[in-house]
């Protein structure tokens, strides 16, 4: 018995060590990402890690049960041998030190996507044959991770707790007299110590098993990533098939509340030919815009482009993904789950998308984006979303534009795609999607040194981006159809953000961003800014600054509203030059939902509101003002639970297309 006992003793010592590695890789995903988690004070910080501790009990539990069996089985000496124990630390070892590799990894990637890691990223890194080239580049650059991790492990090889013969022939010696009442306990203590395994791997005893969503139930949407940890968020989205349709209004109640079947009427009913140019840039926030910001920032051109174009300067992302963005803007389709819906179970349904809309009205479409042909699915994504063609790297088919990671540099490829635009018989519908300015952020030979350098690196491949679209419009100006086209630009997600170390040493004020927009880009809302612009070079109308809420899923509304297009199709959007539409801007981050409108964030868990915010009067998000806007706080949770509703029930029952539309092509 005495014997039993000194091996879970060993067991509860391993388990804690794996539980303190846990929470030495919390402490260095909070020291990476420190300026982003302000506001948190000593007994918040304290109460972050013991609660973050339940969740890394879990994951613990789940990957080291065979390690846990191995010591409660009621086995006798066998688990003293050698052999046993050796095989048990190397579990240990190898099983933990995975675990924490994780952890730490995702440390700087949060820095990307703002977002602990969900299981999404697995079907990225086996499915993306971009990844092996970026490894080494990732390694190179945040170098001081791999140092840590690798002192972690030899840490835990010569700190994990040794089992001690000698006191062990001791307790078996002490215990041979009682044989009978030995095995008799050590069953009995098995079955409890294995229902305790199992309650701890689930979280507790609570009706369901520990999830994303519960973190929201010990702290504040901006801690959350804190309190989680990365390998329970892979696990708990890994697998994830149907959604849930939640009831809380009639269908027609939904449709009433956040319409997302349309078909507008026109007095004049000739639909506009025009031609459509949707330019989608890699990772840019709306901070890096000096014209939206009050500073010179790094998107020169961008910046002058915006004096001749109507300009959302109150415009979000969706979501922090690519792949989510470029599906929100084709077919006006938010994700609104953990997994991106292109990889998903729903990835099959019917979509309506702009370019299916447009084929019907007899236009030629095509999908732009200089990657490596395969890279995240898009040439595969452009086929389902019905568009005619699509053209790549190897299209392309020059390497020596080739920058070694993504694909072809953004200015030879921008040039490549207005010469093909040329080409094309009018109207046509263009999606081109930029990408150099994303890690490694590598910039052409010929152009190194030539743009300005800021506090992140981001910062000049920005400018080298701008630059090359400065001189794509410098050749599309001369080409015969641009006077009949309307441009569409923007970002699919926002980047890194600059904190307040970063300019600490820059003295111009014309230089930096002030304190209220540092503060403002680091708040769940701002988190998803972008610039986003509407430019018609025959339309001096569509001119100024529209300071509404504006997202991404907005463009087919807002597309086919100036097109005349008066037919019905289906956006989880709203028209822009709509001012009387319901406009706000939805995103799902960390399990929980967000609706901004107006000045008001909502915090939404999927069951009841968690927190409400003024962007404006908060910008670091401070004070929830759930208890005293309840107006507001009622208002907002109406209309996210009206598009939560609708879009389960349109995902779950394949109903993305508007009824008698009939053939897709």
């Amino acid at each position: 018995m005495k014997a039993y006992n000194y091996h879970i003793l060993l067991l509860l010592k391993r388990l804690f060590l794996a539980l303190m590695l846990f929470s030495i890789s919390r402490l260095v995903f909070y020291l990476i990402n420190y300026e982003l988690f302000t506001g948190l004070g000593l007994w918040q910080f304290i109460g972050v890690f013991i609660i973050g501790m339940r969740f890394d009990l879990s994951v613990i539990i789940y990957f080291n049960m065979l390690f846990i069996l191995m010591h409660i089985l009621p086995l006798g000496v066998i688990k003293s041998r050698k052999p046993w124990q050796l095989f048990l630390k190397w579990y240990f070892v190898l099983v933990n030190a995975m675990l924490i590799f994780i952890n730490l990894a995702d440390a700087k990637y949060f820095n990307f996507i703002l977002k602990r890691s969900t299981a999404d990223v697995l079907k990225f890194i086996f499915l993306s044959d971009d990844v092996p080239t970026l490894i080494p580049q990732f390694l190179i650059a945040y170098w001081y991770l791999p140092v840590i991790w690798i002192t972690l492990i030899i840490i835990t090889w010569f700190a994990y707790p040794a089992l001690k013969p000698e006191k062990l022939q001791k307790l078996i010696r002490e215990g041979s007299n009682r044989r009978f009442i030995s095995t008799g306990y050590q069953f009995t203590a098995f079955i409890v110590l294995l229902g305790l395994s199992f309650i701890g791997a689930r979280g507790g005893v609570q009706m369901k098993p520990l999830m994303i969503v519960h973190a929201s139930k010990y702290t504040t949407a901006k801690y959350i990533p804190l309190v989680l940890n990365t390998p329970f968020t892979i696990m708990t989205t890994y697998g994830h098939k149907d959604l849930d349709v939640p009831e809380y209004f009639t269908y027609e109640e939904c449709e009433k509340i956040y319409p997302t079947l349309h078909q507008y009427e026109f007095a004049d009913t000739s639909f506009r030919r025009m031609n459509v140019v949707i330019i989608l840039f890699e990772s840019y926030s709306r901070e890096y815009s000096g014209f939206l910001n009050g500073y010179r920032g790094y998107t020169p051109f961008l910046d002058s482009l915006m004096q001749h174009s109507l300009v959302f300067s109150n415009a979000f992302a969706n979501s922090h993904r690519s792949i989510d963005a470029v599906l929100s803007i084709i077919a006006g389709l938010p994700t609104l789950m953990d997994d991106p819906i292109i990889t998903s179970v729903y990835s099959t349904n019917n979509l309506y998308s702009l370019a299916h809309i447009l084929n019907k009205e007899e236009y030629n479409t095509a999908f732009f984006h200089g990657g490596t042909n395969g890279t995240m699915g898009f040439d595969g994504f452009a086929g389902m979303a019905g568009f005619d063609d699509y053209y790549g790297r190897t299209e392309y088919g020059n390497e020596e534009d080739y920058d070694g990671y993504w694909g072809i540099y953004d200015e030879p490829f921008l040039q490549y795609f207005a010469a093909k635009l040329n080409s094309f018989k009018q109207p046509f519908f263009a999606f081109e999607f930029a990408l150099s300015s994303h890690f490694p952020y590598s910039i052409p030979e010929q152009h190194k040194g030539k743009f300005k350098e800021g506090p992140l690196k981001i910062h000049k491949v920005v400018s080298y981006t701008d630059y090359a679209l400065k001189q794509f419009f410098k050749t599309a100006s001369k080409m015969p159809w641009y006077n009949n086209t309307i441009f569409m630009v923007m970002a699919d997600h926002p980047a890194q953000s600059v904190i307040p170390s970063n300019i600490e040493d820059i003295e111009d004020p014309g230089e930096k961003l002030d304190e209220y927009s540092m503060k403002f880009y680091n708040n769940t809302h701002g988190r998803y800014a972008i610039p986003m612009l509407c430019f018609v070079p025959s339309d001096s109308s569509i001119n100024g600054i529209d300071t509404m809420i504006t997202q991404q899923s907005d463009m087919i509304p807002s597309i086919l509203y100036y097109l005349r297009y008066n037919k019905p199709f289906m956006a989880f959007g709203n028209n822009v030059f709509d001012d009387s539409a319901n406009h706000l801007a939805v995103a799902f981050v960390n399990g929980i939902y967000q609706v901004s409108k107006g000045r008001y964030s909502l915090l939404f868990d999927g069951e009841k509101s968690i927190a409400l915010y003024d962007n404006m009067a908060d910008p670091e998000h401070k004070r929830n003002l759930l208890l005293t806007q309840k107006q507001t706080v009622q208002e907002l949770e109406i209309y996210i639970k009206a598009i939560y509703q609708q879009y389960n029930y349109r995902l779950v029952n394949n109903k993305l297309v508007p009824p008698g539309v009939g053939n897709l092509r």
